[in-house]
């Protein structure tokens, strides 16, 4: 199986950003926690953001060390390894505050990666 190209793995996790965010665009933290579907697609779009980052090279996340990206990894890892002890108000958290920057971020280098045909 080839690699897929640093390009497609980012608009991969925007695609899932965007799931989480359209998901949760209007609900409160009650809301969220009181809807076990809304929980679960939110938490498997956040492991796929995961997984794609395990997925860039190297020189990508070196090159923006502004995103944080061993955190977002160790996010997945909980999820998946420690799905008994999800923490809903710290998914909460990292869906309406930390979400929309890694977005940004994450646009500008999509730009980049496309500018330089990678």
């Amino acid at each position: 199986m080839s690699k897929r190209l640093p390009s497609i793995v980012v608009n991969d996790i925007l695609y899932c950003i965007d799931h989480v965010t359209s998901f949760t665009a209007n609900l409160s933290f009650k809301d969220f926690e009181s809807n076990f579907m809304v929980i679960e697609a939110c938490l498997y779009n956040i492991q796929i953001i995961g997984e794609a980052v395990a997925q860039l090279p190297d020189d990508v996340k070196n090159g923006n060390p502004n995103v944080p990206w061993a955190l977002i990894k160790g996010m997945r890892n909980r999820l998946i390894h420690e799905y008994f002890g999800t923490d809903l108000p710290v998914v909460w958290n990292v869906i309406k505050n930390d979400l929309p920057t890694f977005r940004l971020n994450l646009q500008l280098i999509h730009k980049t990666l496309v500018e330089d045909g990678r």
